[in-house]
C-alpha cells in the first residue's frame, strides 16, 4: 500500500472497529427481536386458552361462547387486527373468522400440543398461534383453537429495538474513531519531529539527529538516516580535501607555464628561447597528466559507473597492451620492461577504459620511480579459493620500495612519499584503488622480488567468459623480456632476471 502510514493505522483500526460493532448490532437486534417474538407469541398462547375455557357442548354439540367483553377485550388493539378460530377435529369451524387461512394439522401442530407460525390474511403478514386441547365431554376428540394477529406492533418494536441499539453504538464508533484518529495523530509525532528536524536543516548541516525523547520503533530509523549524514559528510569533507588540492596541484604547473612563457617573451636569444619552450612543453605535460589523471579520478566514482555497459575481458591483453605503451618511457630510462601472461585467459568482468587506466598508473608508477637501469614486470596470475578463482594483476619493481608504515597511506589522494626526486601528483595509487572498488577487487602492497622494490597486486573475481579455459591467445605462456621487445614475440626461455 502506497497511502501514508496515519491512512494505514486509521484503516486497519476503524475498519475492524466498525465490523465489529455491526456483528455486534446485529447480533443484539437479533436477540432482542427473539425476545419480543417470544413475548408476543406468549401472549398469543394465552389468549388461546381464554378462548378454550370458553367452549363447552350442549345437546350434543360443541359450542364457543365468548363473552362480548372478553371478545371486546380481544380485539380492542390500536395497530393490530385480531382473528380467532375454533374448530373440531375435522376441521369444521365451530366459531371464528372463517378469513384465517386453513389449517393442516400435521403440517401447523406436528404432534404438538401448541404452536405459533406466520400466515396471511387479507394480504396482511400475521403471527398464529394455535393449541389443540380435548373437547368437552369427549375427552377421544380435539378442539382446535387458533388465534391470529397482524404484526404491525411487533415491527414497530422492531424498529424501536433497532434505533435503541444503533443509535448509541454509532455514538459509540464516532467516538472510538475519534480516539483512534487522536491516537494515531499523537502516535506519529516523533515522525512528524523527525521529518522537521531534516527539513529544518542547510544542506551543509550534516550534524546528527538527536535521540532523546525518540520511541525505540523510530529509533532505528534515526539511526540509520545518522549513518547516512555520517557518510555524507566524509564525503563531503572527501570532496573538499580533493577540490582544494586539487586546484594547489593545478595551481602549480600553471604558475610554472606563466611564468616560463613571460620570460621567453623577454629572451631573444633563440637557445634561450628554445630552454624556455622545452620548460613549458614539460610543464604541459605535468599539467596534462594531472587533469587526465583527475578525470579518471572522477569517472572511478561509485556514482559514475554503470555496470550495464561492462563485458568479459581478458586481464592478459590489458597487461599486454599496457607494457606496449611504456616501451619508449622504459627505453629512456633503460628500464628492462617485461609482461609474463598467464597460462591461460583470465576474464573478468568489468569497463575495459578503466582497468587499462588502472594497469598504466601502476606501470607509470614502476618505470617513474625505479632507477635507471632498473626491471619491471608486469605479470598476470589466477589463484583459486574457497569462494572462486581470483586473477592477479601484478607489477614488480626492484625501485626503492614503499616502507611498510606509508603503504596504507600511498592510495590516499595526493600523497606523496618524501624524499622522492620524481615529481608526481599523488594521483595514481588513489585511482587505482578507486577503479580496483568499482570492480569489487582488492589491492596489496608489498616487497619486491628478494625483499627489494615494491609489489603491487589487484586481485579481481574471474568470470566464465564460454571461451575454452584450456585454451590461451597468443601471449598466454609467452614473456616480454626487454623494453624493445613486443609483448608475446617470444617464449619465455630463462629466468625473469
Amino acid at each position: 500500500m502506497t497511502q501514508s502510514i496515519r491512512t494505514q493505522l486509521l484503516f486497519w483500526l476503524v475498519i475492524p472497529i466498525l465490523v465489529l460493532l455491526l456483528v455486534g448490532t446485529a447480533l443484539s437486534y437479533g436477540l432482542a427481536i427473539s425476545l419480543a417474538t417470544d413475548a408476543y407469541d406468549r401472549g398469543l398462547v394465552d389468549e388461546v386458552y381464554s378462548i378454550a375455557r370458553c367452549i363447552q357442548r350442549k345437546d350434543g354439540k360443541l359450542i364457543c361462547d365468548v363473552p362480548p367483553t372478553a371478545l371486546a377485550l380481544l380485539q380492542d388493539d390500536i395497530h393490530d387486527k385480531v382473528y380467532y378460530q375454533v374448530l373440531d377435529q375435522k376441521l369444521n369451524m365451530i366459531a371464528g373468522d372463517s378469513a384465517m387461512p386453513a389449517m393442516q394439522p400435521s403440517a401447523d401442530l406436528a404432534g404438538k400440543t401448541s404452536d405459533c407460525h406466520g400466515g396471511t390474511i387479507g394480504g396482511e403478514d400475521v403471527r398464529i398461534a394455535m393449541v389443540s386441547v380435548p373437547a368437552p365431554g369427549d375427552p377421544h376428540s380435539i378442539v382446535y383453537i387458533r388465534v391470529g394477529e397482524t404484526m404491525h406492533q411487533r415491527e414497530r418494536i422492531a424498529d424501536q429495538i433497532l434505533i435503541g441499539i444503533a443509535v448509541p453504538q454509532l455514538a459509540i464508533f464516532s467516538l472510538s474513531a475519534l480516539l483512534v484518529w487522536f491516537g494515531v495523530r499523537r502516535g506519529l509525532v516523533p515522525l512528524s519531529n523527525v521529518r522537521d528536524a531534516v527539513a529544518s536543516r542547510s544542506p551543509v548541516d550534516l550534524r546528527p539527529l538527536a535521540l532523546e525523547n525518540v520511541p525505540k520503533e523510530v529509533r532505528p530509523l534515526v539511526t540509520a538516516i545518522n549513518d547516512l549524514l555520517e557518510r555524507l559528510q566524509q564525503d563531503l569533507q572527501a570532496q573538499r580535501r580533493f577540490v582544494a588540492n586539487a586546484a594547489h596541484q593545478l595551481r602549480t604547473p600553471i604558475a610554472g607555464l606563466k611564468t616560463q612563457s613571460e620570460l621567453a617573451l623577454r629572451q631573444t636569444d633563440p637557445k634561450e628561447i628554445n630552454h624556455a619552450l622545452g620548460l613549458i612543453h614539460t610543464g604541459a605535460e605535468r599539467a596534462a597528466r594531472l587533469a587526465n589523471q583527475l578525470l579518471a579520478l572522477a569517472r572511478a566514482e561509485p556514482e559514475a559507473v554503470d555496470s550495464q555497459l561492462w563485458r568479459e575481458i581478458d586481464l592478459n591483453l590489458v597487461g599486454k597492451n599496457t607494457c606496449r605503451e611504456f616501451v619508449s618511457e622504459a627505453l629512456s630510462k633503460d628500464i628492462d620492461l617485461g609482461f609474463e601472461s598467464s597460462k591461460v585467459p583470465v576474464y573478468v568482468r568489468g569497463d575495459e577504459s578503466s582497468l587499462h587506466e588502472l594497469a598504466c598508473n601502476l606501470v607509470h608508477n614502476a618505470v617513474q620511480y625505479t632507477q635507471n637501469g632498473g626491471n619491471v614486470t608486469v605479470r598476470i596470475e589466477e589463484t583459486a579459493g574457497s569462494s572462486g578463482a581470483f586473477g592477479h594483476l601484478v607489477v614488480e619493481d626492484n625501485g626503492p620500495g614503499i616502507p611498510a608504515e606509508e603503504r596504507e597511506h600511498v592510495f590516499e589522494r595526493f600523497y606523496r612519499l618524501i624524499d622522492r626526486r620524481v615529481s608526481g601528483s599523488g594521483l595514481g595509487l588513489a585511482i587505482v584503488r578507486e577503479i580496483a572498488n568499482m570492480h569489487d577487487g582488492e589491492v596489496s602492497v608489498g616487497d619486491g622480488p628478494g625483499g627489494a622494490g615494491t609489489r603491487v597486486s589487484v586481485r579481481f573475481k574471474v568470470v566464465d567468459s564460454g571461451v575454452g579455459r584450456e585454451q590461451a591467445d597468443g601471449s598466454a605462456g609467452r614473456s616480454l623480456r626487454g623494453a624493445g621487445a613486443v609483448a608475446g614475440d617470444r617464449p619465455r626461455t630463462g629466468p625473469i632476471r
